[in-house]
């Protein structure tokens, strides 16, 4: 009889451990710690150099928002938007819903993502290959804030 109680307790577990929805490992909020502009090999801007304040960013399931103020020179700059995204692997790709230009609303941008343990470092824009665009690009680092 024990053995029985404790068979269907070991199941019960079991199958309630199997039909859990997987988490993100991105779900929750961000804090940008260090963010950098390229042209090709060049550093061209750099948080903390170049302009100063502080943004964060964050996840659940679908969705993704971000807010932040900076302040380059004398002038400040409110950045914020936000929409849903998909993941797959490193691939990520976010589809903007809310922007203060209404040009980006509906656009979406392809970011490479690399997790490391409660450092998030997202590089963008990616091509269609998910190759990072040299042009121009931007490399940004977030820890985890909760």
């Amino acid at each position: 009889m024990k053995k029985t109680i404790f068979l269907s307790l070991i199941i019960s577990l079991i199958i309630g451990s199997c039909t859990q929805e997987k988490k993100s490992p991105m779900e929750g909020a961000w804090h940008v710690v260090s963010w950098e502009r390229m042209k090709g090999d060049t550093l061209v801007g750099k948080f903390g150099r170049d302009y100063t304040g502080s943004e964060m960013k964050m996840w659940t399931k679908n969705h993704f928002a971000f807010v932040g103020r900076y302040k380059v020179d004398t002038v400040f700059m409110d950045n914020c938007g936000g929409g849903t995204f998909k993941l797959n692997g490193i691939h990520y790709e976010e589809t903007y819903l809310y922007f203060p230009d209404q040009s980006y609303v509906g656009t979406y941008q392809r970011i490479l993502l690399e997790l490391k343990n409660d450092t998030l470092t997202q590089t963008w824009p990616c091509d269609e290959n998910w190759q990072v665009k040299k042009g121009l690009h931007n490399i940004q680092k977030l820890t985890r804030l909760e």
